[in-house]
């Protein structure tokens, strides 16, 4: 059927769409994105602790040190763990045994005593570790 010099088809061409849209699976993964560079930085671990401002030079390391910290309820932590005073010279003394050139630094915030932080240091002394060092945040 022609009319004024067009045709009509009066069948319609059905194709199938083979093409996938990404455009929510995009939307997905950016929110999900988001959500984890908002996340991440909430997720420090360790224990809190103030540490006093002082401009002293980095140390280089070449190995892992061990490190002891004192928290402001001058509760002791050997690497993270909560150690009693009275057990840290033998924990200190089987470290030193099995690793001669172990490094230990020392965290301590910064409201701890010179006292408790000079028992502590004792401590380390006592298990024969030489190698000790203390830890402060740079000055601004």
């Amino acid at each position: 059927m022609t009319r004024h010099g067009l045709k009509y088809n009066s069948r319609r061409q059905n194709k199938l769409m083979s093409e996938i849209n990404v455009t929510p699976f995009v939307d997905v993964m950016l929110v999900l994105l988001i959500i984890f560079m908002i996340t991440a930085p909430l997720m420090k671990t360790g224990i809190e602790i103030e540490l006093p401002q002082v401009n002293t030079p980095n140390i280089p390391e070449n190995d892992e040190p061990l490190i002891i910290t004192i928290n402001k309820n001058n509760e002791i932590f050997l690497s993270e763990k909560k150690v009693p005073a009275k057990n840290l010279k033998s924990k200190l003394t089987a470290i030193k045994n099995a690793n001669p050139k172990v490094k230990v630094f020392i965290k301590a915030d910064k409201i701890v005593s010179y006292q408790k932080l000079m028992e502590v240091m004792k401590k380390i002394i006592d298990s024969n570790i030489t190698n000790v060092s203390l830890i402060s945040d740079p000055k601004d």
